[in-house]
């Protein structure tokens, strides 16, 4: 009978072309994963050397070159999970991160290689804020974020600034939970699963390694690491420190980007059983933000694919006018201790910090002079003080866990028109005498708690059943002398609470291959805009909630490794603005909401010699229960093809992405009411290839003691693509994603 381990650290979420033809082949080809798990079976069994059991959590350590390693699918596999899961997960490792992707890339263009995942940067890969980042039908403010298991995100909408944190060089490992996870799970936006991020860990022996990369955009990148090895008089602490500089034109006119990041992360072993750790991270960035993000198809033809901004300083499209300065910082204490032989403590004491200085939104003729240039001055500026707290208590048994997680934001918005002309502060527009210089100007403040335990019963030695509870409070407090939309005081507050469970199972049916379920609550606590509302009070919307269910398999051995899933998730109160029938004010409603549900499946075959095949898929149905309209901006399927080389220091990878076809309508649709849609328009699915290589050696005697030589282009057959985002009256507006990129580094270890 196989048997299973407990992990006894688990203070944060780990692991343990070609078109018709192709467009036929993606809608089976979940159901041909399938087949080729059922018949790699008794194949992979002969020719495998073992048992696989899970993963522990692994040293994230960066190597230029990798020392002779025994390959297998594990090992070369882009994408995988663990065979202890217990909701679908694709793990993405370090080995991917540092050598098939654009090393200016940002977490959702590496997670975007994932079953479910899609990300559209216009700007060039991690150059400018991701767009339509959704995660198996979910868009970017439904699903949590993390970095170290600690949730960051925006505090009026959950959503995340993907260039505005942490560079892929600061990213030692990214999994993806599509699920809202056991009862330990956190975040505001459970809802949806989690994108987690890990850190890179420090190497025990001293290096300096300078990365330097160049490529398409005159884009240009600086990477400096110290890892300063163990140090025997601490007790073996060691640290990892690196600093980065990258500018880029990108590839929009006249939209360029500066960003500087440095990260420090050092672990000090306290004794033999408890180690304390201390991360800091820090991002600078100044850019153009194009005033159109997205283009007509009338603009596209005219003023080009590319256009971003220009320098006419008598257009709305001037740069002078649209730039934003951006500054973030991440930092954590952690203590990790075994007080026992059953007994364990995991504790991060955290904050981390948002400010955005932004101008936008010109345009032609303020009070002063009707030909004067106007614009608004936002400001969105929060800092957040959080603890998380695990306790665990592992025995012959199973594994009890139990803890908490509190965070307390403070958020400071205003938005403040100007007039260029006058180079200051005025009222909003002329021949509007009851106008004010101030859009809005609010501090909101949100206080998040959640209580949780859950217990891993070892029914038998292949056999575990988790059952979890938690307790999670959500309160907002708005102090708005001029709240948004409205221009009217509100002092407002209000609270959502909600007593969420989880069931879990996983069965390991050999050494090699498991099977789970899991039956789990979600929660995503009130957006800040449903209080854009004379009287907040008489909103009808409540938090949004998911019921999900769902099974799936994996298995793993040397030469085949394969997991697929189903899933089907009961998506309730969905807000919309209506009207109240008393007052006739704005106030938000519930829709019914949405069924979802899907398949997803991932593989890799080694094949031999360095030699391996990957593929995943996924195929999502999101629709409005009422209305049986599609949910917009989601694609329809998601997949991904792949050939990867590593072998005697060459290391190669070709790989091609497909995101599926979405639909858009008009703005303010009632998704319970089919004929409240007046327009609506649709985007094909499409494909999207790039190419990675590179060679890198260990040299002896020399001051150079290695190196690694890489080029990665993506968009290899550049083509020429574009997303419906939105329809504004009868104009549909397009995401336009950019042509081939190619970017080449050099990195030495000292």
């Amino acid at each position: 009978m196989p048997t299973r381990t407990f992990a006894s650290t688990l203070a944060q979420p780990a692991p343990r072309p070609l078109i018709a033809a192709i467009r036929r082949s993606l809608t089976t080809m979940p159901w041909l994963l399938a087949a080729g798990f059922c018949l790699s079976a008794n194949a992979a069994d002969s020719a495998n050397a073992g048992p696989v059991p899970s993963a522990p959590v692994q040293a994230l350590e960066e190597v230029e070159v990798r020392a002779s390693v025994e390959q297998s699918a594990i090992t070369e596999a882009p994408v995988q999970a663990e065979l202890d899961i217990t909701q679908p997960q694709s793990v993405i490792g370090l080995d991917y991160i540092s050598n098939h992707t654009a090393p200016t890339a940002d977490y959702a263009s590496i997670a975007a290689i994932a079953p479910g995942v899609t990300s559209i940067s216009t700007a060039g890969p991690g150059l400018g804020e991701a767009k339509q980042v959704t995660l198996r039908g979910f868009n970017d403010n439904q699903y949590n974020v993390t970095y170290d298991g600690i949730p960051f995100g925006d505090t009026n909408d959950f959503s995340h600034h993907t260039s505005s944190y942490f560079p892929a060089k600061m990213i030692g490992q990214i999994t993806v939970d599509r699920g809202p996870g056991g009862a330990g799970q956190i975040g505001e936006a459970t809802f949806g699963g989690t994108m987690a991020l890990r850190s890179k860990d420090a190497r025990d022996e001293f290096s300096f390694i300078p990365t330097f990369s160049y490529g398409s955009y005159d884009t240009s990148l600086t990477h400096l690491e110290v890892n300063s090895g163990r140090i025997e008089q601490l007790n073996g602490g060691k640290f990892i420190a690196s600093a980065q500089y990258n500018e880029t034109d990108t590839a929009l006119t006249d939209s360029p980007m500066r960003r500087t990041t440095t990260y420090i992360k050092y672990v000090q072993p306290i004794g033999t059983d408890t180690e304390i750790t201390f991360l800091s991270n820090y991002n600078k960035i100044h850019f153009n933000n194009p005033d159109k993000t997205t283009l007509t198809q009338l603009q596209i033809n005219t003023l080009g694919r590319d256009f971003g901004l220009n320098q006419d300083p008598k257009s709305t499209d001037c740069a002078c006018y649209n730039f934003q300065d951006k500054e973030t910082d991440l930092e954590y204490l952690g203590l990790s201790s075994k007080l026992s032989d059953a007994w364990r403590i995991d504790n991060k004491a955290y904050t981390y910090a948002y400010d955005n200085n932004s101008h936008e939104s010109p345009y032609v003729g303020t009070k002063t002079s009707p030909t004067n240039m106007g614009g608004f001055n936002k400001i969105n500026k929060y800092r957040a003080w959080g603890d998380v707290l695990q306790a665990t208590y592992t025995d012959e048994h199973g594994q009890f866990r139990t803890g908490g997680w509190y965070e307390y934001t403070g958020n400071t918005r205003y938005s403040v028109a100007l007039d260029y002309g006058l180079g200051g502060i005025h009222d909003v527009k002329p021949g509007k005498p009851d106008s004010i210089a101030y859009k809005y100007t609010m501090v909101d403040f949100v206080h998040t708690y959640q209580l949780f335990a859950e217990y891993e019963w070892r029914a038998t030695d292949a056999l575990s059943i988790t059952p979890g509870v938690k307790r999670l409070s959500f309160t907002r407090d708005i102090e708005a002398p001029i709240n948004q939309g409205t221009k009217l005081p509100l002092y407002f507050s209000h609270t959502s609470d909600k007593t969420l469970g989880s069931l879990s199972a996983n069965y390991l049916l050999t050494s090699e291959w498991s099977v789970y379920g899991q039956a789990a609550q979600g929660f995503l606590a009130p957006n800040l805009n449903q209080f854009y509302v004379k009287d907040p009070g008489l909103n009808r919307a409540k938090p949004q909630q998911t019921m999900n269910y769902q099974f799936g398999t994996v298995y793993k051995t040397d030469r085949f490794n394969a997991d697929a899933d189903i899933y089907a998730i009961d998506y309730r109160n969905f807000p919309i603005l209506g009207t109240d029938p008393v007052t006739h004010d704005d106030i938000y409603a519930l829709a019914k909401g949405a069924k979802m549900k899907g398949i997803e499946g991932e593989a890799t075959y080694y094949l031999g010699k360095g030699l391996s095949l990957n593929a995943n898929a996924s195929l999502i149905d999101a629709k409005f229960k009422l209305s049986s309209l599609r949910m917009p901006n989601i694609p329809s399927s998601t997949a991904a093809l792949g050939v990867s080389y590593d072998q005697d220091g060459f290391f190669a990878s070709l790989t091609e992405k497909y995101s599926g076809g979405q639909r858009v309508y008009n703005g303010g649709f009632n998704p319970d009411n089919y004929s409240s849609v007046k327009a609506t328009s649709r985007s094909d699915g499409f494909w999207r290839a790039a190419l990675g290589f590179g060679y890198g050696q260990n040299l002896s005697g020399s001051f150079i003691k290695s190196y690694k030589l890489r080029l990665q282009l993506d968009n290899l057959f550049d083509a020429k693509q574009q997303v419906a985002d939105s329809i504004k009256g009868t104009d549909t507006y397009y995401l336009v994603l950019p042509g081939r990129s190619w970017f080449a580094s050099l990195s030495l270890g000292l």
